[in-house]
C-alpha cells in the first residue's frame, strides 16, 4: 500500500508577512471582469445590500490555491464562466496575500486562521438574509481543503443547526493533509454534498476519495490529455498543468449551462472502468456543476485534451490511447 508521503511539500519559498485582515470578498456582477466590487470580511453583509446581489440566485463563493491572486488565469476562467452562466451570484475570496510564502509553515496554518473567520462571516451574512440553502463553496487546491474547514466550523459555531448543503473541491491539495495527522482533510461530512475532482492525484492533488461523490477523469492522476511532460520544476506552468485542469473542468461545466458535461460512470476503479465493469447497474453521475445531490461512490470518465474537454457520453467508455506510428 502506498504511503500519503509527498516530497513536493513547498517549503523552500519566502516567508509572508500578511495578516488575517488582507483578505476581502470581491463580487463580480454584470459581463465583465472589470464589474467587480470589494469588501473587508467584517463588512462582508453590505453585499446583500448591493443593487446587482439577487438573493433569489443561487450564491457561489469560490476560494482559490496557494500562490494564486486575483490575477491568476484561474479567477479569469472560472469568473467568466459564471458571468457566461449568468443564474449566480459570483463571489471570490482574495486571500493571495495569505495563501503567498512557506506553503507548510504560513499559506496552510493562515488557511486554518482564516477559515474560522470566514465562518463567522459567513454565519453573518445568513443571519442577515443570505438563503444558506443556495450557497455553495467551490474550492482549488489549498483553497478546497479550506472549504472544508469553513463548513465544519460553521456546523460548530451554529451547534449544528447549520450544514452546508454543497461544497465542491477541485483536486483538493494534498500535503499535509493525508494522513492528516496535524490537519484534518475535507470530508464527505462536511456538508450535504461534497463533489471532488482529482486531476493530480498523490502529487499536489489528495491521494483518495475524500468526498460524497468523487470523480476520476483520465484516472485522476498526471498526466492528464494534453498536459506536457513534467519537467519537475516545482510550482511551474509545466509541473502545475495536471492540477489547474480540476478548474478548467470546472468552469466548462458551468459555462456550458444548455448541455450537461462530463457524464461520468461508476465503479470500483480505474482499473473497472477500463474493463466495463460498472459498480451495479449503469449509473451515469456528471461531474462538475450538474453533479446529481445523491451522487455517491466514486465515478470515472475520459476527457479530450483540450477544449472542449468533455467528450460526452463516449468518455464513459474507455478508449486506449493511441500508439504513434
Amino acid at each position: 500500500m502506498k504511503k500519503y508521503m509527498n516530497p513536493r511539500l513547498w517549503i523552500g519559498l519566502r516567508a509572508t508577512k500578511a495578516t488575517l485582515d488582507s483578505a476581502k470578498f470581491i463580487l463580480f456582477y454584470g459581463k465583465t471582469l472589470n464589474e467587480q466590487r470589494a469588501f473587508t470580511l467584517p463588512k462582508a453583509v453590505e453585499i446583500l445590500e448591493q443593487e446587482e446581489f439577487d438573493n433569489a440566485k443561487p450564491t457561489v463563493i469560490y476560494i482559490h490555491g496557494f500562490i494564486e491572486t486575483m490575477a491568476n488565469e484561474s479567477i479569469k476562467v472560472i469568473v467568466d464562466a459564471y458571468q457566461t452562466r449568468g443564474d449566480h451570484n459570483i463571489i471570490i475570496l482574495d486571500w493571495g496575500e495569505l495563501a503567498d510564502g512557506n506553503y507548510l509553515l504560513d499559506a496552510v496554518p493562515n488557511s486554518v486562521k482564516l477559515g474560522n473567520i470566514l465562518a463567522d462571516t459567513i454565519l453573518d451574512l445568513v443571519n442577515n438574509g443570505l438563503d444558506v440553502n443556495k450557497l455553495h463553496l467551490v474550492g482549488h487546491s489549498l483553497g478546497g481543503q479550506m472549504a472544508g474547514y469553513i463548513a465544519r466550523k460553521i456546523k460548530d459555531k451554529s451547534c449544528n443547526t447549520i450544514k452546508l448543503k454543497r461544497i465542491s473541491a477541485l483536486d483538493p491539495a494534498f500535503p499535509p493533509f493525508y494522513p492528516g495527522v496535524f490537519v484534518k482533510p475535507l470530508n464527505k461530512k462536511d456538508a450535504e454534498l461534497v463533489d471532488v475532482i482529482h486531476t493530480d492525484a498523490w502529487l499536489y492533488g489528495a491521494p483518495a476519495s475524500t468526498g460524497t461523490a468523487d470523480f476520476w477523469p483520465n484516472s485522476g492522476k498526471t498526466l492528464q490529455p494534453g498536459c506536457p511532460k513534467r519537467n519537475y520544476k516545482m510550482l511551474s506552468e509545466n509541473d502545475l498543468c495536471s492540477h489547474r485542469r480540476s478548474w478548467y473542468f470546472w468552469a466548462e461545466s458551468v459555462a456550458r449551462k444548455q448541455e450537461k458535461s462530463f457524464p461520468s460512470i461508476k465503479c470500483k476503479s480505474w482499473n473497472n472502468f477500463k474493463e466495463g465493469r460498472h459498480e451495479g447497474t449503469t449509473e451515469i453521475a456528471y461531474m462538475g456543476i450538474d453533479c446529481p445531490l445523491n451522487a455517491s461512490g466514486d465515478y470515472f470518465l475520459q476527457t479530450n485534451g483540450e477544449t472542449p474537454f468533455s467528450k460526452g457520453m463516449t468518455g464513459t467508455v474507455y478508449e486506449a490511447k493511441k500508439s504513434k506510428t
